[in-house]
């Protein structure tokens, strides 16, 4: 890992501390399995297809500012990811955003990842070599879309269990 410690891994580190931090003030509201379920597929999800769009032969963005993976791509994937889909999916339940209003809260969320990742690509926390912030104006739906769909069956799961556990 090759780093020079300037401006985009402190953007990183304050990215970071933001969500997680947002993240922490929200976390006794999903039980701890949810939060591990969730979690674990951010990892999976996203660390997947960011490498495949790092990695040859696309190459079309990179973390930070140098080719070799650098501290504010771990920080991505291991905090503000995570983060940022449980206050998702926090807001989703806690207001109960079904239905129709799913689709709006949807296009907000997007309007809100693009905006950031628009911040991450000002402050080098996001360097593209070959991709354009409008390439991921469908990314973010179908994301959020298949966060919600992970959400719904493992809420459902933990109920169903939960039911079968009481006398």
């Amino acid at each position: 890992m090759n780093v020079t410690f300037d401006w985009n891994e402190w953007f990183s580190i304050l990215s970071a501390l933001t969500f997680f931090g947002l993240f922490f003030i929200i976390r006794k509201y999903f039980p701890l399995v949810m939060v591990i379920i969730i979690w674990i597929y951010n990892l999976a999800f996203v660390a997947t297809i960011d490498y495949f769009l790092i990695a040859s032969p696309f190459k079309l963005y990179i973390f930070g500012d140098n080719p070799s993976y650098e501290l504010s791509g771990g920080l991505f994937h291991f905090l503000i990811y995570p983060s940022a889909s449980l206050i998702f999916l926090f807001v989703y339940d806690k207001f109960e955003l079904y239905g129709k209003k799913t689709g709006w809260y949807i296009l907000v969320w997007t309007g809100f990842a693009l905006f950031f990742e628009w911040l991450c690509v000002i402050n080098h926390a996001l360097t593209y070599k070959g991709w354009k912030l409008y390439y991921s104006i469908p990314t973010y739906p179908i994301a959020s879309i298949m966060l919600i769909t992970l959400f719904r069956f493992t809420k459902k799961k933990l109920h169903k269990l939960s039911l079968q556990k009481s006398p």
